[in-house]
């Protein structure tokens, strides 16, 4: 993309100087030639010309002239030309080094973050607009802070209208005002938050929207036991009734002296005053001063109400926007009682009293703590976002910080909060309430799994509140079965032919092989989730509260995981219920449990915003046959790889799981704790295979029917004998998401790539000459265009290096010699296949290499033999020993063969 580096008004400094000197030589020649009437009109002509084209060019050129970089505390203004020229040629004056220096980044992440350009072709398409702006106006903006967010609108629009596309160093060129202010520190969370939520998040939300039954309504129930009392009737009831003039008759006694709450004030903690003061400090909303931050008694005390008798409620029931004070409303849901005025006025909208009371004193329970860490990330934001739909402040600016303010001020202490309180909380004198949605939100309360005290999960008030968007949901009759896919199965004879006579499974059990976690897990779906959730729960605990707490926002808050249920295979519900029954008390419930068992649609759609612990991209694969290798047997190597950083829980807890169900081929998955589906793997009839993250190029290529790949993946070990079957498999089982999966058959000596996205898919086979390999790019010419182009660097590198190494006339070749431990050293190669220097050790993630690209995991396959050689331990991954296992040994069966070597070196 060209970035407009200068003023798009090229003619009129040209104009305005021609009216000037037109003046000019009016009042120096003309005059004295003229009479002096003619004068007059002469320059009164040209200062009028002068003026309008003044003011003309102002109208244009109204555009940043100065750019207030910012990082924390400090500030440094620059002119807007010294950054486009930045841009150009990568020079920056000595303060502006200076400045980036003290702020620890790096001139040239800067001018990619700056020039980074994203496509927004219609701005108007996206209802959820203003969340984009506010994500912006963190760091491009206002140089108060303040949310002028029409400003950044602005810049948004002059930026798209020529190619559809903007970068950051475009709107600040085109921000209305003289000065414009750039978090320095924000820039590339600013490009990741927007371009996430543009071209991912909303577009799925989106189709989401149109699931809102699906993902709100518990089908078990019977259509009348949950559908709403509100229909989409009653606003024409109410105007063919004259609401509007009965209640302007009624208004004046509807405002009655506020009442003082009988709430007690109690201490407030040291935390809470400090999520009001940043309130303070970062948007200037009005803050309560009824509490100081002196007061902290205890961490367990509740917060003091703030002093309500001024503040009022404005509730918007249709055309009217009726107020009342917080101490009248809080009277009437102790009490019951309110004006007769108010009553007329409920009456008329069709709303009982006893709803309303429902509404307001249902009880959420929420961690006080947790909220402020979860709703301070992205996908937290979104949910304040929605709850701003509901519950606003009068400018309707600064919503999402006086909702988080308000949320972590009244589940303080003890640990619930009411809609109620959120409104005494609230930090602005006035209030804006949606009533209509929120009679909604209280009638479906009911609806939501409570605790023994009434109070229901913060998250499961998060998805009433999306249900109240729709004046009826949940009439199941409407909602069909949105997957048609064929039953996946086999049949026992042919799992006989691969099992010995009178086999019986290995017992449910665990055994350490050095860091490599062999778990053995036997019988039912549900028989073998409660095994594993009970053999590695330590391990499952390690992940941390936190990771689990978004995946359950996710889940419940957002109604992903009722998604993920109604398209999960009927089995994984079975084994997610077990492992919720093993592991609930430590974070695995069946919502987390679900949300972990669809993670790469997920992962497609909330990208970065979940946990790092949970999902990654990267990966290579590749196998070498027949000629490729020493002794024409099938190898696969497969690498699980992450972008940039190490994840932890990923490296310390490789898990090798040995599943012998009931009803399939026994297999291995190669994976790590909490998760029922493979990275890799095999089973005993000889099929292995692995997974590639890939994008589709946009959500057209996503299919909102289809199942998880990771999942189709576990259906494939656990029922197919041959490739053709598993190519079946991969054709016939629908899908949401785009990636790429290798398989292969060590019997037949049959591999192929499946590039896929939600509605295509291609198959590249195995070459001629015994390789195959694949990284992160589609390479056939079907698929090529469905991806983002151009393709990543990263993968096109390792592409071209695995070929170097694999392919018969590759640079490094390795063709002809292949065999377990020339796999393992192909992995382990870190040469950039275009300067062919070795990245050193030190450096995680070279974005070049098959070994050097931030491996997690890694393993080789010989699926006719039935091993699997692991590499697992601090990084470099690769450069540990590749641990060998003999399937056929760790399943019991007589005389199977064992490895000829404990490892790899």
């Amino acid at each position: 993309m060209m970035h407009k580096l200068g003023h798009n008004f090229h003619g009129v400094p040209g104009w305005r100087n021609w009216a000037i000197a037109r003046f000019f030589a009016i009042g120096r020649g003309q005059a004295f030639r003229q009479p002096p009437v003619r004068l007059g009109v002469g320059v009164g002509l040209g200062l009028l010309l002068s003026l309008l084209l003044n003011l003309l060019m102002a109208h244009r050129v109204s555009a940043a002239q100065t750019v207030i970089l910012q990082f924390r505390d400090q500030r440094l203004s620059v002119p807007y030309a010294e950054l486009a020229t930045f841009a150009a040629q990568k020079t920056l004056s000595e303060p502006t080094q200076a400045f980036l220096t003290a702020a620890e980044i790096e001139p040239d992440e800067m001018h990619h973050w700056l020039t980074q350009a994203i496509a927004l072709p219609n701005l108007d398409a996206l209802p959820e607009r203003q969340f984009i702006l506010l994500q912006v106006n963190k760091t491009v903006g206002d140089p108060l802070g303040s949310e002028r967010l029409s400003d950044v609108e602005t810049a948004f629009r002059r930026a798209l209208r020529n190619d559809g596309m903007f970068s950051v160093l475009e709107l600040l060129q085109q921000y209305p005002q003289s000065a414009v202010r750039l978090e320095v520190g924000r820039l590339e969370q600013a490009y990741t938050d927007v371009e996430l939520v543009v071209n991912r998040l909303l577009p799925v939300l989106r189709t989401v929207q149109t699931l809102l039954p699906e993902l709100v309504c518990d089908c078990a129930a019977t259509p009348e036991a949950t559908r709403l009392n509100v229909q989409p009737g009653d606003q024409a009831q109410m105007a063919a009734a004259g609401w509007t003039e009965t209640a302007a008759a009624i208004a004046p006694a509807m405002h009655s002296p506020p009442i003082q709450s009988s709430f007690q004030a109690t201490a407030l903690t040291g935390a809470i005053a400090s999520e009001k003061n940043r309130l303070i400090a970062n948007t200037g909303i009005l803050a309560d001063t009824s509490a100081s931050p002196k007061q902290t008694a205890s961490a367990q005390a509740v917060p003091p109400l703030p002093d309500f008798a001024n503040r009022r409620l404005v509730i918007a029931l249709g055309p009217l926007r009726p107020s009342i004070s917080i101490g009248e409303l809080t009277t009437f849901a102790e009490t019951g009682y309110l004006s007769p005025g108010w009553r007329s006025m409920l009456r008329i909208a069709r709303i009982a009293p006893a709803d309303l009371r429902q509404a307001l004193t249902h009880k959420v329970s929420a961690n006080a703590t947790h909220l402020d860490q979860d709703l301070n990330s992205l996908l937290g934001e979104y949910a304040l976002f929605k709850i701003g739909e509901v519950i606003q402040t009068p400018s309707n600016r600064a919503n999402i910080q006086a909702l988080r303010s308000a949320l972590v001020l009244s589940a303080a202490g003890d640990g619930q909060f009411t809609p109620l309180e959120l409104l005494q909380r609230y930090p602005t004198s006035q209030i804006v309430l949606n009533g209509a949605r929120l009679i909604r939100i209280g009638q479906l309360v009911n609806r939501s799994p409570a605790a023994a005290d009434g109070a229901i999960a913060f998250e499961s008030w998060l998805l009433n509140l999306q249900a109240s968007a729709a004046e009826t949901v949940c009439d199941c009759s409407t909602i069909a079965s949105t997957l048609l896919a064929p039953e996946v199965a086999i049949a026992p004879e042919k799992v006989a032919a691969f099992l010995p006579a009178d086999w019986q499974p290995v017992p449910a059990h665990r055994e350490d092989r050095d860091l490599i976690k062999v778990v053995w897990l036997a019988g039912t779906p549900y028989d073998m989730g409660y095994q594993h959730g009970t053999l590695l729960r330590d391990e499952i605990a390690s992940i941390g509260a936190a990771p689990l707490r978004v995946a359950r926002l996710a889940s419940v808050g957002l109604g992903l995981g009722r998604l993920a249920r109604n398209r999960a295979y009927p089995e994984l519900l079975e084994e997610c219920r077990g492992m919720a029954d093993a592991a609930s008390d430590i974070g695995i419930d069946m919502d987390v449990c679900m949300m972990m068992s669809y993670a790469d649609v997920f992962q497609e759609i909330l990208g970065y915003t979940l946990p790092r612990e949970l999902f990654w991209e990267g990966c290579n694969q590749f196998v070498a046959t027949d000629s490729a290798t020493q002794d024409g047997y099938l190898y696969h190597g497969s690498s699980v790889d992450n972008d940039k950083n190490p994840v932890d829980y990923v490296i310390y807890n490789p898990v090798l799981f040995i599943r012998q169900p009931l009803d399939g081929l026994p297999h291995v998955f190669v994976t790590y704790p909490g998760v029922i589906w493979p990275n890799s793997g095999v089973n005993v009839a000889g099929i292995s295979l692995g997974l590639d993250t890939a994008h589709a190029a946009d959500t057209t290529e996503l299919s909102r029917e289809g199942r998880s790949n990771v999942q189709i993946m576990g259906q494939i070990l656990k029922t197919a004998t041959s490739f053709a079957e598993a190519r079946s498999l991969m054709k016939t089982q629908p899908r949401v998401r785009g990636n790429i999966i290798m398989i292969t058959d060590g019997k037949s000596r049959e591999a192929g790539v499946f590039e896929f996205t939600g509605r295509h898919l291609g198959v590249r086979p195995l070459q001629d000459n015994g390789v195959l390999y694949t990284t992160n790019h589609f390479v056939l010419p079907e698929m090529f265009d469905r991806q983002p182009l151009p393709i990543n660097l990263s993968s096109d590198r390792r592409f071209r290096r695995l070929g170097q190494l694999l392919e018969p006339d590759g640079i490094s070749s390795r063709h002809g010699e292949i065999d377990p431990t020339v796999m393992a050293e192909i992995l382990r190669d870190r040469t950039h296949p275009d300067t062919m220097e070795v990245s050193p050790f030190d450096l995680f993630d070279d974005d070049a290499s098959p070994g050097g690209n931030g491996a997690l995991r890694q393993a080789i396959f010989d699926p006719m033999r039935l091993k699997v050689w692991i590499a697992a331990g601090d990084p470099p991954v690769p450069q540990n020993p590749f641990r060998c296992f003999a399937i056929g040994q760790l399943l019991g069966f007589p005389d199977a063969a064992g490895c000829n070597a404990p490892s790899i070196p």
